[in-house]
């Protein structure tokens, strides 16, 4: 076994062609939130970086209004957590349902580690000044003002977002701003609006493909980049996506066995948190699949697959612009291909799929099958096991489909070994 998989490793299989692309970067929590921002914006049912353009303006407004560090890196994380919400489909445990997407944005920032502050700015981001917003019908100055400034930029984003032109929207702008602005948020703020968006640069900065390093520069006061970052936001990530589109669980119990497939083929022990990243990161497509897509309970439509068979794509483009994780949003959108060419989004060959993709297919495909579904129960491990067996070679790797019983093999033993010691 040992040999096979080292012989696969060895070929044109690899993980990635350069051996330095196999390494996570160092990463702060800044950047890692403006570009992954983007898998909420899916959700949301806009284009990858409108987040970033929410907290851009918001943190404009800020540094107009003077206020202090603690209060704009409460705006920069609430801004781009702002709608994150939306993704939830049912709220968890602990979580006010009355709170609606706002209160699930809250439960979204805390898996990011993100402090009470920011959650409490996400929970009243869709209060009024005039008191007619939700959760809690707060007003005026009851509202917190970075909840204030957010709801302030959403709705100025909201509005030039759906224009083509960016003229046109800026002056659209300019005459909407008093009558629904400032019912909004205030007069003050209404005015420091009005200025932001009279600015050349503000809309300068808007068209700027390097938007999301510019607002991660704002951040202030924050921990150095580190690789634990990106780890723990993958893990988030995961989580967030198991409770939109999938069972509570399903990414940590993914990464585990990608990664013990990996050990299995005997890859270095250095390229296994890249593996455990794509792991939890490869399904955020699906964000952007409706929600009676990704919850029908019978066989989808040939359009309701099409769409299904973007979320690869999806999440490789959210993933791809992140510095440094460029080669694993390859494997991300790799990984419902299939060897026998029939997968996709691209219906590769089997030598163009990398091995961390065929990983990953293995190690979800396995636990879909180990999940409950409303058309029949959750597969026993045997049973599982002979059903990725018998794709061996049209489905599966043929290769990795033998690694399978050692991997699983592996993580059972792991705990006994743990308790003994």
């Amino acid at each position: 076994m040992a040999q096979t998989a080292r012989s696969q490793v060895d070929g044109n299989l690899a993980l990635s062609p350069r051996a330095r692309e196999r390494t996570l970067p160092a990463l702060s929590r800044a950047e890692l939130l403006a570009h992954l921002s983007g898998a909420f914006d899916l959700a949301e049912l806009q284009s990858p970086g409108h987040a970033t353009r929410v907290a851009y303006i918001a943190l404009t407004v800020a540094n107009r209004l003077d206020v202090d560090a603690d209060t704009r890196r409460t705006i920069l994380y609430a801004s781009l957590l702002h709608d994150a919400g939306v993704a939830v489909r049912a709220l968890p445990a602990g979580v006010d349902p009355k709170g609606g997407h706002t209160a699930a944005g809250a439960w979204v920032a805390a898996r990011f580690g993100l402090d009470e502050r920011i959650q409490k700015a996400i929970l009243h981001s869709h209060e009024r000044w005039d008191g007619t917003g939700r959760p809690g019908g707060l007003s005026a100055t009851q509202i917190p003002v970075e909840s204030l400034v957010v709801a302030a930029s959403h709705w100025a984003c909201d509005a030039s977002d759906t224009l083509d032109n960016l003229l046109l929207a800026r002056a659209q702008l300019q005459r909407e701003h008093a009558t629904a602005l400032m019912p909004l948020a205030g007069h003050h703020i209404a005015e420091v609006m009005r200025d932001v968006l009279r600015a050349d640069e503000t809309w300068m900065a808007l068209a700027d493909p390097r938007l999301p390093e510019h607002v991660a520069a704002f951040a202030e006061g924050e921990p150095a980049p580190s690789v634990a970052f990106v780890e723990q936001a993958a893990v988030a990530m995961g989580e967030v996506v198991d409770a939109a589109a999938r069972e509570p669980g399903r990414a940590a119990h993914v990464a585990e066995l990608a990664v013990e497939l990996a050990r299995v083929a005997e890859l270095p022990e250095s390229d296994l948190p890249a593996v455990s990243v794509a792991a939890n990161l490869m399904d955020i497509g699906l964000l952007g699949v409706p929600r009676h897509i990704t919850e029908k309970p019978a066989i989808l439509s040939v359009d309701e697959m099409e769409i299904m068979r973007r979320h690869p794509s999806w999440g490789a483009r959210v993933v791809e612009d992140t510095p440094g994780l460029e080669f694993i949003a390859g494997w991300i959108d790799a990984h419902h291909e299939r060897p026998d060419g029939r997968g996709y989004p691209e219906m590769l060959g089997r030598e163009e799929i990398p091995l961390a993709a065929r990983i990953l297919a293995i190690a979800d495909s396995y636990w879909a099958l180990r999940a409950e579904r409303p058309h029949r129960p959750a597969y026993s491990r045997e049973d599982a096991v002979d059903i990725v067996e018998a794709n061996a070679s049209e489905q599966f790797d043929e290769a990795v489909v033998e690694w399978l019983v050692p991997a699983l093999d592996a993580l059972e033993a792991a705990p006994r070994r743990r308790r003994a010691s």
